[in-house]
């Protein structure tokens, strides 16, 4: 893709591995163009344009930033974040080599199972001060009343943090989403049981969507980042005309944001 290409020769040409680490406008630049490179390359069986070793430098940085001020939320968020990322970022190289047949089966599972355990060792390791209870949405406001046309309750209580703690929010959805397409490529052939775990991250995504769009105080743009993950959630819904329409709405809704 044209933009896509013109955006890594100015990120590239800017900066190098160890430099857009240093100042808070490289590592926005490198998070925002991060997370479009991962997307194009998981979807698109591709590797990521930018190499691993931008990743890596970035989860390298951000866990001894957060390691040096233990009581730093948006620290420890920005690690969980950079890791996440390296972690997606060696999914979309797998898939590639895949698609490409560069790997025997027996090396695409035993890299797959690795990531899986990545995976969950990514969200089993989290820190506890990212999942306070003190911050989580106990009541939406206003009616409260779900719709028929509801495939989620959008006003059900345990689903977002408040801030300080809403980014959180946003990489447990991120999370399912990675999770979704991790497990959707399997060289193994799909269970019931394996189908049914990937519906469970296709509607907590659901979920936190419909819930970041009901209350009334989610950071402006909430939405738009949750795009992708809902995008890929829609591949793994019930197929029916309920969900159908419903997730239609949705996606509607979020190309009108632009």
């Amino acid at each position: 893709m044209g933009h896509q290409r013109a955006a890594f020769e100015v990120l590239t040409q800017l900066y190098a591995p160890q430099t857009i680490v240093q100042t808070p406008l490289g590592r926005m630049a490198m998070r925002w163009y991060s997370r479009f490179d991962i997307f194009i390359g998981i979807m698109g069986s591709l590797p990521t344009t930018l190499p691993r070793v931008w990743f890596s430098t970035m989860a390298e940085y951000c866990e001894a930033q957060a390691a040096s001020e233990p009581n730093n939320i948006p620290r420890k968020i920005e690690a969980c974040t950079a890791r996440m990322r390296l972690i997606s970022m060696e999914m979309a190289l797998l898939f590639g080599k895949g698609a490409s047949q560069e790997v025997s089966q027996d090396e695409y599972m035993a890299e797959h199972n690795r990531l899986a355990d990545a995976l969950a060792s990514w969200k089993d390791n989290w820190d506890a001060m990212l999942g306070d209870p003190a911050y989580l949405v106990m009541d939406l406001g206003g009616d409260c009343v779900a719709s028929p046309d509801d495939i989620v309750n959008p006003f059900a209580p345990n689903v977002l943090y408040r801030p300080p703690l809403f980014a959180a929010t946003i990489l447990t959805c991120e999370w399912h989403s990675v999770s979704l397409m991790h497990g959707s490529q399997s060289a193994s052939e799909m269970s019931e049981e394996m189908q049914a775990e990937l519906m469970e991250h296709a509607y907590a995504i659901c979920q936190i969507c419909a819930t970041v769009e009901a209350w009334p105080a989610s950071p402006a743009g909430s939405l738009i980042i949750l795009h992708p993950c809902l995008a890929i959630a829609a591949l793994f819904i019930r197929r029916d005309t309920k969900h159908h329409v419903w997730i239609r709405r949705k996606l509607a809704l979020l190309e009108g944001m632009g």
